[in-house]
């Protein structure tokens, strides 16, 4: 059986946090970067995403924990619309969220 999340340690959050980002960086992450990089009008539309993602967050320095649960959020809520999250010849608006978060991961 396993414990509630808030029942955690400080240290075992910010691993399963960790490693939530880091599937995140590979699946969202690798090829987003690899979209932007064919399409530079996609960077300003991320960055827009990453400064509403800093500001809903609470500033600059974003605490791992508090970037795995919102992107947790952001793309179960995509999945549950429908959304594949892997078209970036029209990247969705969830899937340019979730590649800002890729971007703000300290």
């Amino acid at each position: 059986m396993s414990a509630p999340f808030d029942e955690l340690t400080a240290g075992r959050r910010a691993w399963i946090a960790r490693a939530g980002l880091a599937e995140l960086a590979s699946t969202i992450g690798r090829p987003g970067r690899a979209a932007v990089a064919a399409r530079p009008d996609l960077l300003a539309r991320v960055d827009q995403h990453a400064a509403a993602i800093r500001e809903s967050l609470g500033g600059a320095l974003l605490d791992p924990v508090a970037l795995a649960g919102y992107s947790a959020a952001i793309r179960d809520a995509a999945r549950d619309a429908g959304d594949a999250l892997d078209d970036w010849s029209r990247p969705s608006w969830a899937m340019l969220r979730l590649l800002a978060v890729c971007s703000l991961v300290p």
